[in-house]
């Protein structure tokens, strides 16, 4: 990776995926004059998708927004202690270790983040996944088979095999591919950790976010059976 300063503005990209990085790269604006914007995603923070890529791919350009009772006084600034502190930072190197590594993360383009005295504001950009489903969306529209289940348990366990702590795991930042493989997105408040306690609180999360869904929506397909088929798959028993 490489990275880019000018005045209040720095960028770290992969050169293979940004040749020549700039701000307004960053700006869904200057993506919507150029007539290259193609959708959005709901989510607490604004992702954008936008043709980007040098080879025609898609990119998701998400901003940096707070959740909870702080992001209803403080929407997207956060406090500067430096650029390897900034989340955009930090996600984009992880995100890039994960991928080197060959886990099922989207491939990272750049971080930018605009300084402004003690605040800073980010945006990240990572290719799209072709064809990705957020699992919430498509467990609204069908059930999941059990082999699907297994897969995602196994999916899950290689990302702790590999010490990845993912304190928010749910079922929208995890996205189904058009060949049933899944993948895990949003790494903002993710890290490496020794084997511990957080990997069945990851797990149990996890479980909550789909038990909320079924619980706002009856036509959510989700059962005590897919679960258990989930954790069949993340604990080996599964021949698959």
């Amino acid at each position: 990776m490489k990275e880019w300063d000018a005045g209040p503005d720095h960028i770290l990209y992969e050169p293979r995926a940004l040749a020549k990085p700039r701000p307004e790269l960053f700006d869904p604006a200057y993506w919507k004059a150029e007539g290259r914007v193609e959708g959005s995603a709901p989510g607490r923070g604004a992702v954008v998708f936008v043709k980007g890529g040098q080879n025609g791919e898609t990119w998701a350009l998400r901003h940096y927004k707070r959740g909870g009772q702080v992001g209803k006084l403080v929407e997207d600034t956060y406090l500067w202690l430096g650029l390897e502190a900034a989340r955009p930072w930090r996600e984009m190197r992880l995100t890039s270790e994960l991928h080197g590594r060959g886990l099922p993360v989207p491939k990272p383009v750049a971080a930018h983040v605009r300084r402004r005295g003690p605040l800073y504001r980010g945006n990240l950009i990572t290719e799209r996944i072709a064809g990705g489903e957020p699992l919430a969306d498509a467990l609204r529209l069908a059930p999941m088979q059990p082999l699907q289940w297994l897969l995602l348990g196994k999916m899950l366990r290689r990302f702790h095999d590999a010490g990845v702590c993912h304190e928010d795991i749910n079922a929208r930042n995890i996205l189904r591919d058009a060949r049933g493989g899944f993948h895990l997105l949003d790494f903002d408040k993710a890290g490496l950790l020794p084997t511990g306690p957080w990997q069945a609180q990851n797990l149990e999360r996890f479980r909550r976010s789909l038990d909320k869904f079924k619980a706002v929506d009856p036509r959510f397909h989700f059962e005590r059976v897919d679960w258990q088929a989930l954790q069949s798959g993340y604990s080996g028993k599964s021949a698959v």
